[in-house]
């Protein structure tokens, strides 16, 4: 490798860095929020343990991949919370932010991580559509674990009908799904 290849890499790292500044609307146990590499790091995790779950074979590489990437836009654009009315702009705002972050990289890596996180958002293969599902499920276990939620109210109603996707794409973790949105509503969290 050339010295401007690992020259870009590192300006790209040092850029990263900023991920651990851009906080979410979830909580963590001691209460604080919880920023998005903390984030991508619990979806990676949590794909591993689960991965006997997909519903079809995955790489697992690219699974997590795909799940440390996704969120890196967000440096730029921001976390959008899912139940935040006004997303009209999020995936404008989202692809410059791709565009200008990847960029940063040597070409080859520019390709491939600007490719991944499109395969993210289309849920284009089995990989993407496992690690879809996996950042979906994340929010509802730290709900719980953390007895918090963002705040504001949210409807039972609203979480069933914005994860309804992992039903169609994970059938065999929806009944995971529902277990946490209905412990969720018997501990208050979500009415």
């Amino acid at each position: 490798m050339n010295s401007t290849a690992l020259k870009d890499q590192i300006i790209f790292l040092s850029e990263i860095e900023k991920l651990k500044g851009v906080l979410r609307a979830n909580r963590t146990v001691d209460g604080r929020y919880e920023n998005s590499a903390e984030h991508s790091w619990h979806v990676a995790l949590m794909a591993l343990l689960l991965e006997e779950h997909a519903n079809s074979a995955v790489d697992m590489l690219k699974v997590i991949k795909l799940l440390l990437i996704h969120d890196i836009v967000e440096i730029d654009a921001g976390d959008t919370w899912l139940y935040e009315e006004n997303q009209d702009s999020k995936l404008d705002d989202e692809t410059k932010a791709a565009n200008r972050l990847f960029s940063l990289l040597p070409e080859k890596q520019k390709q491939e991580y600007l490719g991944l996180w499109n395969e993210f958002e289309t849920r284009s293969t089995a990989e993407s559509k496992f690690a879809s599902v996996i950042d979906g499920i994340q929010p509802l276990l730290n709900h719980l674990v953390t007895g918090r939620v963002n705040d504001g109210v949210i409807l039972a109603a609203d979480v069933r009908k914005k994860k309804m996707y992992i039903k169609d794409l994970a059938p065999n973790l929806w009944h995971l799904v529902e277990e946490m949105i209905m412990e969720s509503e018997a501990k208050g969290l979500y009415e």
